[in-house]
């Protein structure tokens, strides 16, 4: 099946059906991650991994995601998006079964890096494949933002439900189970996946020269784009995922007397459920007025209250409604800027496109971390002000790319 003019309400529903087809692998390859989260730290020290060795362990499935983005993105190009979706989720399968072998062996320090490294590998191939994919399926753009915005937001929704769940199958069942739950469900979304999603692509007929491919990867276009997707994960990925508890217990907050971890977990899910929940209706907005452009810019005027609005507040009410409205931020930047990518690039590279749009996001989320929990050492205010003024500069930048894209 292959990129086609945009046909009417044949198009609309190809689109749909695809972007429910994409959603198990995306949503369970998320999971998969959030299990990793809240066993992987006890089981090591249980172990006798070292605090340090810890981190690295935690980090190397994102640093593997930047490295591996853009040669991902290229495979999904070349093979197709289909059998980069397969990869990716097998790869997962191969993972969970490593983090179950180093419980039950008590090896726990090379098999959980090797699972880790693997892991930013596979999660790569799958974030980046189903990206491509909905492009694809919404044709020439009355679709994409809607397709665009079910697979992202079964990316938001995969790593909260994998903390949790993965608190409660530890719970219930055991460390070493709980991965074998998720390599037994993953598998199944490997093969749902290959029974049903189809291989679209690029017409066999485009071919763009190598300088019309280098042209359209160094449009300041893309470049804008991805500064804002740098900078949403900044704040919502990066500053407010490491913080949040951090700030929660600096400020003696407890929602229904639960203890930090709890009360952090709740807020985060308040945040996670309002972008998803928003997502959607931003990719409808922007498909119906040609406007995905304008939706970017009017999320950056969500963000920046928002993260003002948790830095300032000594409530719960205030800092749950500023994490709602960086929660709509996300939503209206995350599936229009995928949209817009689709729009820059050449059809037979927007798997490379979603490489960079996935790379600029992984660097986002690195960075996060690193500058909050060092600004957070002097002040519990800092962070989110300064975030907040950090993503307020890129204002002009998604008014530029409202101007420079068109309807």
């Amino acid at each position: 099946m292959t990129d086609r003019p945009a046909g009417g309400d044949d198009e609309g529903r190809s689109a749909v059906r695809l972007a429910l087809l994409l959603t198990p692998g995306t949503l369970l390859a998320g999971v998969a991650g959030g299990i990793a989260f809240p066993i992987l730290p006890i089981v090591g020290l249980r172990l006798g991994l070292s605090l340090p060795f810890i981190g690295v362990i935690l980090a190397a499935n994102r640093a593997m995601r930047v490295v591996s983005n853009p040669f991902v993105g290229m495979m999904a190009d070349r093979a197709g998006g289909r059998r980069t979706l397969l990869v990716g989720l097998a790869i997962q399968v191969v993972v969970m079964s490593l983090y179950a072998l180093g419980i039950v062996t008590h090896r726990a320090g090379a098999l959980f890096l090797a699972g880790r490294l693997l892991h930013g590998v596979g999660s790569a191939c799958v974030f980046v494949a189903a990206q491509a994919l909905a492009l694809h399926a919404g044709g020439h753009g009355t679709r994409r933002g809607g397709a665009a915005a079910a697979v992202r937001a079964a990316i938001v929704l995969g790593v909260p439900m994998g903390l949790f769940v993965g608190g409660l199958l530890s719970t219930a069942f055991g460390d070493a189970a709980t991965f074998a739950v998720a390599s037994a469900a993953v598998l199944v979304a490997f093969a749902a996946a290959w029974m049903t999603v189809p291989d679209l692509h690029a017409p066999g007929s485009l071919r763009s020269s190598r300088s019309e491919t280098l042209r359209a990867m160094r449009d300041r276009r893309l470049l804008a784009v991805g500064g804002l997707n740098f900078a949403l994960s900044f704040a919502a990925g990066g500053m407010i995922l490491t913080t949040l508890a951090l700030l929660v217990h600096h400020r003696h907050i407890s929602v229904l007397g639960m203890n930090d971890q709890g009360t952090s977990g709740l807020l985060m899910g308040v945040m996670t459920v309002a972008d998803a929940a928003a997502t959607p209706l931003a990719g409808r907005i922007g498909d119906r007025f040609r406007a995905h452009a304008h939706v970017a810019t009017a999320a950056i005027a969500f963000l920046t209250p928002g993260l003002v609005l948790v830095g300032i507040s000594t409530g719960v009410p205030g800092i749950a409604v500023g994490l709602v409205l960086v929660g709509l931020g996300g939503a209206c930047l995350g599936p229009s800027l995928l949209v817009i990518v689709g729009e820059i690039v050449p059809r037979e590279r927007r798997g490379t496109g979603a490489g960079v749009l996935q790379l600029c996001g992984d660097l986002g989320g690195m960075a996060g971390p690193l500058v909050g929990t060092a600004l957070f050492a002097g002040s519990t205010t800092m962070p989110y002000l300064g975030t907040a003024a950090f993503v307020a500069c890129f204002f002009p930048v998604a008014a530029w790319l409202a101007s420079a894209t068109g309807p």
